[in-house]
């Protein structure tokens, strides 16, 4: 099961700088002009350490932690210790809401032992990139978020104290109040790893970094043959929430398909009415009650030259699990995104398994409007809005051992970059 451990975190010095500043979301949801803003913003901004510019954008990730260090730009926590982080937030419904969770060294475990589970696919290019970050500067500067069972909470009840006192950070953050405290009394810590120590997690964002984590200990391994698995680089830093915590939020990731050389928006119209029911929606409020209210695989569509808006839903006497001709388990074949990938994009569309993969003909969009723009500003041919994927599929899902395809959830709000900095190797 999970091996915990407290430790000593690298942090911005906030008599120096603004946290406010220097943070920033983790490197894969930067895009090219939200990297220039951060730039802009302060020269000591983290996104030159996660997603760096430069020619050699490891080897200056390298320098500019090395001298931040050097200069007291950052200070490291002379104590071990645990971090508790709580992040308020507006829900889906409009109300204020708090996700909580802490963080912690979790040490670096194979998928195949069972203590921590994957949910979804990772790629090959992603994979490489974290590795050529973390070889340059033996440190990760993001946390990989993860998921726990606790139905009584007991968790946050060990945390009661520490987050008593004032926070040790705070910093509203694109309308997030990112809150953390930190917990160094041994018996707090103790209390903590104990509990965790016979639980399973799920890794719900992250997981490329956690699989070139792995990636980085084995490389560090085979330079140390005497290595005693203590060493810093078998642990990852990571963020455990509650799965029955109240905040706890997922949206949905939305598909644009674009450049298909043949595309017709009538040719997919009668492909998908052989097995879905096709229904034009007066508008995107009218599209998500359908979505909302849809007992099966139900999406929303917003094809090229057509002005209408779509819901398309699986006939009644049509089941994922038939249409879904993969070896795959039902917990994986009846989730929405299969369908999607495989009987739309795939088999209706003609976007191979491997395009997809590669995102040749294929962008994924957070927010509905911006999917529905991309169709109508003619810079795509089709827009898929989906429902969010719910909890107990993703809890499913990762006990079976099997994984989603990418992009199938997208746990609101992302941790911030430059909370928290772990060395790897000291």
């Amino acid at each position: 099961m999970p091996v915990l451990q407290p430790f000593r975190a690298f942090r911005y010095n906030a008599d120096v700088v603004s946290l406010e500043e220097v943070v920033a979301p983790p490197y894969d949801v930067i895009g090219p002009e939200y990297q220039e803003r951060l730039y802009a913003r302060h020269p000591n901004n983290v996104v030159r350490l996660i997603l760096g510019r430069e020619e050699d954008r490891y080897a200056s990730a390298a320098g500019h932690f090395r001298t931040w260090k050097d200069r007291g730009i950052l200070t490291r926590d002379a104590k071990p210790s645990l971090y508790v982080v709580h992040q308020e937030f507006d829900g889906l419904d409009g109300r204020r809401v708090t996700r909580k969770g802490f963080i912690a060294l979790c040490r670096l475990e194979e998928f195949s032992s069972r203590v921590v589970l994957p949910h979804e696919k990772t790629l090959a290019k992603p994979r490489e990139d974290r590795l050529k970050l973390f070889t340059a500067t033996n440190a990760n500067f993001s946390q990989v978020f993860s998921l726990y069972w606790d139905l009584e909470k007991r968790i946050d009840e060990a945390f009661a104290i520490p987050i008593r006192s004032a926070p040790l950070m705070r910093v509203d953050f694109e309308d997030v109040v990112n809150s953390v405290w930190r917990a160094d009394d041994m018996k707090i810590v103790e209390r903590v790893v104990r509990f965790m120590s016979d639980k399973q997690v799920v890794i719900a964002d992250g997981h490329h970094r956690y699989e070139t984590a792995l990636a980085y200990r084995d490389l560090m391994r085979a330079k140390s043959p005497s290595h005693s698995g203590k060493e810093l680089y078998n642990y990852i830093m990571m963020f455990f929430s509650n799965i029955e915590d109240d905040g706890l939020v997922i949206y949905p990731t939305h598909r644009v398909v674009h450049s298909l050389q043949t595309f017709s928006a009538a040719g997919l119209l009668d492909k998908l009415g052989k097995t879905f029911h096709v229904q034009v929606v007066q508008d995107m409020m009218s599209m998500q009650t359908n979505l909302d209210r849809a007992v099966n695989r139900t999406f929303g569509l917003v094809l090229k030259d057509d002005p209408k808006l779509y819901c398309i839903s699986l006939e009644p006497n049509v089941t994922a699990s038939v249409l879904v001709t993969e070896a795959l388990p039902a917990e994986v074949k009846e989730l929405d995104v299969t369908v999607l990938h495989t009987v739309i994009l795939r088999d209706a569309l003609g976007i191979s398994s491997e395009a997809q993969e590669q995102k040749r003909n294929l962008d994924y969009v957070r927010v509905a409007a911006d999917a529905v723009g991309a169709v109508r500003g003619g810079r795509a041919q089709a827009a898929f809005i989906l429902r969010p994927t719910q909890l107990e599929e993703v809890r499913s899902v990762a006990r079976a051992g099997h994984v989603m395809p990418q992009k199938s959830t997208y746990f609101f709000p992302k941790l911030l970059s430059g909370l928290l900095f772990n060395l790897m190797e000291e």
